[in-house]
């Protein structure tokens, strides 16, 4: 089999073109060029040579299969502070008190495989959790209580069977179903170590008497409470699994297998969660587009939509900045077209002050200030490379400095 691994945001700097670091060739069939262009995990471009294709990561990570090729692109960050960026979105109270204890050097698969697998190991180890669930069926026994709306329009009047709904103590609950769903998610997955597998294999024999997922279906919902606390760590890692895509899919004659996450989706949403979290112990509220604000528009006929990625309003429900996160790098010059966005955020919201963020870049802020506008744009980056603890007070400092730029009290 041949490996062929990218990294996001390629280390080399070129004045024209690319190198064959960063930019790969790769001899695939049509098939396979068209499969792994749908994987959306690199870009994939003809090259003047028949039969001849250049990669390009795509600003997502993750690993995919085709054939005797095998695709990695790592991400800039430690795969520990990856996981723990993806997991903050979903808990953020637990994530801040539990870092991702993986090995920083490994793969992404098989780090997220290796921590899920010993986690769930940890706590299965004595025994299945039970718990009660609902069950509605058909029996020959009144069991319960009686279905009466489904007995008569099922049935017609018929004693047997009877249609009972009862609640039965049972290891089939969602925690089961959720680590289950994991499970078989994993092993799904490509280059997965041997010995690994085989590990992800026993934890499906200890999950045999619980109901498999049905795909397409939602996924079962669990709550934390003290029954299930033995069960946190693997249901946050088993939550991870399910939340980013699995690629499994056959295009003609090709079939294509790996699992891609969207950088600039957890870096978005890890930014927006702290950043909210900082809004609200301001006496603020940080709200994301259609969660559940209303619409906004640029022009008086409602026609341009605006969709800020964090509004950040105060105590009495007036917008006093604007936030959107880049998931690029911040140089001296900042994309004329990232400062347009902002003006025209800022213009519709009635504010002086809105606030770029990228993933990485100059540390000090730099400002824009627009002619014929009292709108000023300030750029700020944030270092995903830093432990858990000094990002977080990193994204503290940024919530300062906008309420220091805001006018007025916030």
């Amino acid at each position: 089999m041949t490996a062929l691994t990218l990294r996001e945001f390629p280390a080399c700097r070129h004045e024209r073109g690319w190198c064959d670091r960063c930019r790969p060739e790769v001899g695939l069939t049509p098939s396979q060029a068209a499969a792994l262009a749908a994987s959306d995990l690199v870009a994939v471009t003809p090259t003047l040579s028949p039969g001849r294709f250049a990669l390009a990561a795509n600003k997502k990570v993750g690993a995919v299969t085709i054939g005797d090729l095998h695709v990695l692109v790592e991400p800039k960050v430690p795969v520990d502070r990856l996981l723990w960026l993806m997991g903050y979105v979903h808990d953020p109270k637990f994530w801040t008190t539990h870092t991702a204890a993986l090995d920083s050097h490994a793969e992404l698969i098989p780090a997220l495989a290796e921590g899920f697998t010993r986690a769930t190991q940890r706590a299965i180890e004595t025994g299945l959790l039970c718990g009660y669930r609902t069950v509605e069926e058909s029996g020959a026994v009144l069991r319960g209580r009686l279905r009466a709306g489904e007995q008569m329009g099922r049935r017609f009047g018929l004693a047997l069977p009877v249609e009972v709904r009862y609640d039965e103590y049972s290891a089939d609950i969602a925690e089961n179903q959720l680590l289950l769903a994991a499970t078989l998610t994993l092993l799904r997955m490509p280059r997965i170590p041997q010995r690994l597998r085989a590990r992800l294999l026993g934890l499906r024999r200890a999950l045999g008497e619980i109901t498999p997922p049905v795909p397409g279906t939602e996924q079962p919902r669990w709550h934390p409470t003290r029954l299930n606390t033995r069960y946190h760590w693997a249901l946050q890692l088993a939550e991870l699994v399910l939340a980013n895509r699995s690629v499994q899919q056959r295009i003609g004659d090709v079939t294509v297998s790996g699992f891609v996450v969207d950088m600039w989706s957890v870096y978005e949403d890890f930014l927006m969660t702290a950043l909210g979290e900082e809004i609200a112990e301001r006496g603020g509220r940080g709200a994301r587009p259609r969660r559940p604000e209303p619409d906004r528009f640029l022009d008086h006929g409602c026609t341009v939509t605006i969709e800020p990625d964090l509004t950040w309003y105060d105590a009495e429900g007036r917008p006093v900045s604007v936030v959107d996160a880049k998931y690029k790098t911040a140089h001296s010059g900042v994309p004329t077209a990232d400062i347009y966005q902002l003006v025209a955020y800022c213009t519709a919201l009635g504010l002086s002050h809105g606030h770029l963020v990228y993933a990485q870049g100059e540390t000090a802020p730099a400002t824009v200030q627009v002619v014929g506008a009292d709108i000023t744009i300030v750029c700020h980056a944030v270092d995903l490379t830093l432990p858990p603890d000094r990002l977080l007070a990193s994204i503290t400092g940024l919530a300062d400095r906008i309420v220091e730029r805001t006018a007025g009290p916030v």
